[in-house]
């Protein structure tokens, strides 16, 4: 999971400017809880990553000076683990403007990556694949946001909270999906790669717990015939017994531990499983037949 996490991140931070730097710029922006200041615009963000990377797109989609970062300054604050920054409420406007224009009639995959970068994550505990967004419901983000994944087929589970509405993915080949959209194809793939090995690790571990409660099945099953012997032979039963169940009592004796199917092929004549589990059931019958004192019990009459 660490992995998959630094490699999204790194990706999602490094991704070259294009033509979607301002529907991206746009997106970093309203995932972001804000609130007006004069000529300024606050905004207040845990992603110091995101925050730098909304600095370099303001400079290539807004025509200002030097360094590209005029119009956006961070502000001292004491809120721990937070950055807040201030944005020139003009130069906002006129980047957002564009975006929420055609907001109802386009999939703006751009858009969508900076909403992801601003308030996403993918999680992936021990069971499932969980990609989260977090979108403002002031700004009427989160309400194009859940329509252009519905409209795409998108799988959505919604909850609504006070100031963000909660958008989840869970199904693993629908986040690929996604994340392939945005542009995120490295993190696709090692997603994928991470699936197929969760997949083959799973099954692997099927297969063990199966055998294991198949060999524990099998010993307890032994224990129990063993014991049913070792009683037979305080009563002197299994001498007398019909020639086909001495022969499985013997095996038994040479074979404590394998399983009944096995049992039946070290015969003299290889016997199914099932006929090896009708013949217990009979040697039981004659235990307890025994044991009841039923002198109509017929040892020397010829067995299965």
């Amino acid at each position: 999971m660490e992995s998959v996490n630094r490699t999204i991140w790194d990706e999602w931070g490094a991704m070259p400017s294009n033509e979607q730097a301002r529907d991206e710029a746009a997106g970093i922006l309203d995932g972001l809880p804000s609130r007006a200041r004069g000529e300024e615009i606050m905004f207040i963000s845990p992603r110091l990553f995101a925050v730098r990377r909304l600095m370099r797109l303001w400079g290539e989609c807004c025509s200002c000076p030097a360094d590209g970062q005029q119009g956006i300054r961070l502000v001292d604050t004491q809120i721990k683990g937070k950055i807040v920054f201030a944005a020139d409420k003009e130069r906002t406007a006129d980047i957002l403007a564009v975006t929420r224009a055609t907001a109802k009639r386009t999939r703006n995959w751009g858009w969508v990556r900076g909403i992801f970068g601003s308030c996403g994550a993918l999680y992936m505990p021990k069971a499932g694949y969980y990609l989260i967004m977090r979108p403002q419901t002031a700004n009427g983000s989160a309400e194009r946001l859940q329509a252009i994944l519905k409209s795409c087929g998108f799988t959505v589970g919604v909850r609504k909270r006070a100031t963000y509405r909660e958008l989840t993915l869970r199904d693993q080949q629908q986040i690929v999906t996604l994340l392939s959209r945005m542009g995120l194809v490295k993190t696709a793939l090692s997603l994928e790669e991470t699936a197929i090995y969760r997949s083959m690790r799973s099954h692997a571990n099927k297969l063990v717990n199966c055998d294991a409660a198949n060999i524990n099945k099998s010993i307890e099953a032994a224990r129990g015939q063993m014991e049913l012997i070792r009683r037979m032979d305080e009563l002197g039963i299994t001498e007398t017994l019909p020639e086909p169940l001495f022969e499985l009592v013997a095996a038994r004796k040479r074979n404590p531990s394998i399983s009944l199917k096995e049992l039946g092929q070290t015969l003299p004549r290889p016997i199914s499983k099932s006929t090896v589990e009708y013949r217990w059931r009979k040697l039981e019958h004659i235990l307890q037949t025994q044991l009841k004192g039923d002198d109509a019990n017929v040892l020397r009459k010829s067995g299965r």
